[in-house]
């Protein structure tokens, strides 16, 4: 099998997760209109940050909530139900565990944190979230309270569409110790009513440390989103999260109708994510780099960030990685992985056939480590290594390997691959090999040619 071969693997996943999703009314754009490199090309152009591999880029002010984010280290988002005032199309919580349940049943977030703290978890930031969490103002404040007793110097934030807010509530809120409060603004296309929210966000900045506004970014509401940000600027507000826009995988027919596509390359790599926020729109990228480049002109003060469907998926990756690193007969069966700081994902160089061979048997000279797969006659070995391999061995064809933790049953030995249908984006990938340490294996997510990754 040579590299070409085993890559192709892959490339039919995609495929067969394309034609999958598809099956909901939305098709894909048929080429990529936002290659992710032009974000790099963007950041440089306005003087804004490009951070978490490329994933994320802001200007100005980064809310300390949005950089845990990126690992999901020392963070956490409680919420009370589900129900909202709002219905929009692009909701994602119906994606939830048990959302119809929680539509009609609370939590107790404060025994939560309570039960959290006693067995000892730390946090920097907490966040509550819903639904619409104002619909339980009491609730809500309890939480913050109790949340400033048991972790002191946590920051707070809190998910609102502001609609049950007014200012005798915000108050309330700042006595209760609410760090940063997150308005929801929604384009004219999907709500109505937002005029009050300006107004509000004027209060807000006046007792709260932090107003931040986040939005998604709908294609075609450039106009719309530029008059957003000069109105937000000019209200206090301290920044605005530019949200990349997502199918959330239900409500085919309103994206449909639209005229909506899904962005060809949804994901840097195709895997089973947590995030419930569904397959990126195509277009929504390119207006929302559009956007930092008009904040930048605009010389407006507040910061502006640009968060991908990318970078919603880093700190999953970091978390189950996390295991790679904390087993020391994990990291002893595969010496040759090191984690990407960008991606989180755990990687190597691999040569495929006779490229294998000598990729061996210089290895074995060099003192390098190497795993040697004969069943698919693959050699891996250290990323780090590939330049010095390609200098000794002219001619040898590498690719980029990228992998994940993941857990097994023994009895069932890891997981064969994974149907892209359902509830979410899911792929299927080459089985993984169990490791040394019962439970947990690495599954190779991505084969691609060095060279072409090079430029990406």
């Amino acid at each position: 099998m040579d590299l070409r071969e085993y890559a192709e693997a892959f490339d039919e996943v995609e495929r067969d997760f394309e034609a999958a999703v598809e099956k909901f009314g939305v098709p894909f754009e048929r080429k990529e209109s936002a290659p992710r490199e032009e974000r790099a090309r963007v950041a440089a152009a306005c003087g804004c940050h490009c951070e978490n591999g490329g994933f994320s880029l802001w200007r100005n002010w980064l809310s300390p909530a949005c950089a845990a984010c990126r690992t999901g280290e020392e963070t956490a988002t409680f919420f009370i139900d589900l129900k909202c005032t709002k219905s929009c199309y692009f909701c994602f919580n119906p994606n939830q565990d048990h959302y119809d349940y929680f539509r009609t049943h609370k939590r107790d977030i404060v025994r939560e944190l309570e039960r959290a703290h006693d067995v000892g978890a730390r946090f920097r930031c907490l966040a509550i979230t819903g639904g619409e969490p104002m619909l339980y103002p009491g609730e809500v404040e309890a939480f913050l309270r109790r949340a400033g007793e048991l972790y002191p110097g946590a920051h707070t934030r809190l998910y609102t569409s502001g609609d049950l807010l007014d200012e005798a509530g915000l108050r309330a809120l700042a006595d209760a110790g609410l760090a940063e409060i997150r308005f929801s603004v929604k384009p004219p296309d999907a709500d109505d009513g937002q005029e009050r929210v300006y107004a509000l966000m004027e209060r807000a900045a006046a007792v709260l440390p932090d107003v931040v506004v986040e939005v998604p970014v709908i294609p075609g509401s450039r106009a719309w989103m530029e008059e957003l940000l000069r109105r937000s600027d000019a209200a206090g507000a301290r920044g605005v999260n530019l949200l990349e826009f997502c199918f959330p995988l239900h409500n085919g027919a309103e994206f449909a109708k639209r005229g909506f596509k899904l962005r060809k390359r949804p994901f840097k790599y195709l895997y089973d994510y947590w995030y419930g926020g569904g397959v990126p729109v195509a277009g929504s990228e390119v207006e929302a780099l559009a956007l930092m480049e008009f904040a930048s002109r605009e010389g407006l003060r507040l910061g502006v960030h640009y968060c991908s469907s990318d970078n919603k998926n880093t700190g999953q990756i970091f978390q189950q990685n996390k295991a790679f690193f904390a087993d020391a007969d994990l990291r002893a069966a595969h010496p040759w992985m090191s984690q990407d700081e960008g991606d989180r994902f755990l990687k190597c160089a691999k040569a495929f056939g006779e490229d294998a061979r000598r990729a061996r048997e210089w290895a074995a000279r060099a003192g390098v480590p190497c795993g040697f797969d004969a069943e698919v006659r693959s050699a891996a070995l250290p990323l780090a290594c590939a330049d010095a391999l390609a200098r000794a061995c002219p001619g040898v064809e590498l690719a980029e390997s990228a992998s994940v933790v993941e857990r097994w049953e023994p009895e069932a030995g890891p997981a064969r691959e994974t149907e892209a249908a359902g509830a979410g984006p899911q792929a299927g990938a080459r089985p993984g090999r169990p490791s040394a340490h019962p439970g947990l294996y690495l599954r190779e997510v991505a084969v691609t040619p060095k060279a072409s990754r090079d430029r990406t």
